[in-house]
């Protein structure tokens, strides 16, 4: 039995990062892209907004995604042990601080909806408030 097909587990049952949604899917992925390119002599390819293609100069590695919340690793290549450990490293050590950064991320754009909300009620309340009377031109 050869390493690849004792890698198929990691296919077939994966790792279970308990993400909310698509969108907390797509930023780690995202961000797991960011952390792959930052690697000597990996190239990292956005297949679609929950995938990735590790390769490097003789070829394909990997394929991984992550979709209804499990990552999967497709090995390609003959000897994807190396993407596979920076796979567990990233996710030992970045599971953690990516999902509290999409989370400040969110935050951040509910903060600015909320004063998009606000200063348009202000105005509005301005606006019926006004003394102004236009009636003169």
């Amino acid at each position: 039995m050869d390493l690849i097909s004792k890698l198929e587990d990691l296919k077939n049952f994966g790792i279970d990062l308990k993400l909310e949604s698509k969108e907390m899917e797509s930023f780690y992925i995202t961000s797991m892209r960011n952390f792959f390119g930052d690697k000597e002599h990996l190239h990292c390819i956005h297949m679609s907004d929950r995938e990735l293609e590790i390769s490097d100069d003789e070829g394909q590695l990997a394929t991984i995604y992550v979709k209804d919340s499990i990552l999967r690793i497709v090995p390609l290549g003959e000897n994807p042990y190396a993407v596979i450990m920076d796979v567990l490293e990233f996710v030992a050590h970045l599971h953690k601080p990516t999902i509290a950064l999409y989370k400040e991320f969110q935050g951040t754009e509910t903060e600015s909806k909320d004063s998009m909300n606000k200063i348009k009620n202000d105005v509005e309340d301005y606006e019926e408030d006004s003394d102004f009377d236009d009636e003169w031109i």
